[in-house]
């Protein structure tokens, strides 16, 4: 079992009478229902991904969203220029929420150690938030996880971030709770075919290329960026993004290296590393649909080396999501 800080997520507050509204407009996903969490893309105009956001429904007038700290700036600039004269409020809590992210078959284990309330699958399953008393702290916890195992994220104001960390690490201390960082989480990101922004989810993608349409709400009312995603649904992209199992020799996948079949460049990676948990090295990247089988050998060029890969069209690790959703 893992604990991670989860500081360098971009935090915000929207809330207002009109900000379930302003939420199903500016984002082309489903806004959740109280105590819930869910998915979002941020669209362009042209439906190109500008945002990849968690929202959660705080209150009936209240939602918390996680998105890139990278993005922040251009991602405020945007919302900004999207609201409306009134109705709405928006603070950037990304310095204010602070905390970490447990991960591992056993933090349920934990969380409830320093807890009181009831916190088994079915009172708190899985894409949830509620908020909890951790001793003498307030905090906000959802249920989800990057890592691809049943994990939680836990946020509490900055000033009780140390205070935090004192109880979640003597709480798990015959748990063999352990502190890892953000390169242990994007390798175990790839064994989930998990994107990360700017790589897998960038302004020069479309959802359904990358696998995020399967969260835009194309039955709702108008929001940015509509008429262009139901226009790629219609037609289908031309490209699919896959993950690789890599026989690199010294180097991995870093992102951009060309995808070969029979001498044809006919894709490239996007991002890539060691996964130490399958002991083979992995890359996400681009192949044309009628490339895309099970298992299809391709080859990968790592500094001018081209190295064989195979072509997995699922994750790795539990492929069915069940340990993230026990």
């Amino acid at each position: 079992m893992g604990i991670n800080e989860i500081h360098n997520f971009a935090k915000y507050q929207v809330e207002g009478p009109d900000s379930r509204d302003w939420l199903n407009y500016v984002m082309a996903g489903r806004i959740p229902r109280l105590g819930c969490v869910a998915l979002n893309p941020m669209l362009s105009p042209n439906g190109k991904l500008i945002g990849d956001f968690t929202v959660s429904c705080l209150a009936p007038d209240s939602f918390f969203l996680v998105a890139s700290f990278n993005a922040q700036a251009y991602h405020t600039r945007w919302f900004i220029k999207q609201f409306p004269k009134s109705g709405i409020g928006l603070k950037n809590l990304s310095y204010e929420r602070l905390g970490f992210q447990i991960a591992g078959p056993e933090s349920r284990n934990l969380l409830e150690k320093i807890v009181t309330k009831d916190v088994s699958n079915s009172a708190f399953p899985f894409m949830t938030v509620d908020t909890f008393d951790i001793g003498n702290l307030k905090a906000q916890i959802q249920r989800l996880s990057y890592t691809g195992d049943l994990g939680y994220e836990i946020y509490v104001d900055q000033k009780d971030q140390v205070a935090l960390f004192e109880v979640l690490t003597e709480a798990g201390a015959d748990m063999s709770l352990r502190p890892f960082g953000m390169r242990a989480m994007m390798s175990l990101r790839l064994e989930k075919s998990f994107g990360a922004w700017m790589k897998e989810y960038r302004p020069d993608y479309m959802p359904g290329e990358v696998g995020l349409d399967r969260f835009v709400d194309y039955e709702k009312g108008e929001f940015i960026g509509k008429s262009a995603a139901l226009k790629e649904k219609e037609v289908r992209p031309e490209r699919q993004l896959c993950t690789f199992i890599v026989d690199a020799n010294d180097a991995d996948v870093h992102g951009d290296e060309p995808i070969w079949v029979d001498d044809n460049v006919v894709g490239f990676t996007t991002s890539g590393g060691f996964s130490h948990n399958m002991e083979q090295s992995l890359a996400l990247g681009f192949l044309p649909i009628p490339l895309v089988s099970e298992n299809r050998e391709v080859e990968i060029e790592i500094l001018g080396d081209r190295r064989k890969a195979l072509v997995r069209k699922g994750p790795l690790f539990d492929c069915q999501g069940v340990r993230m959703r026990a």
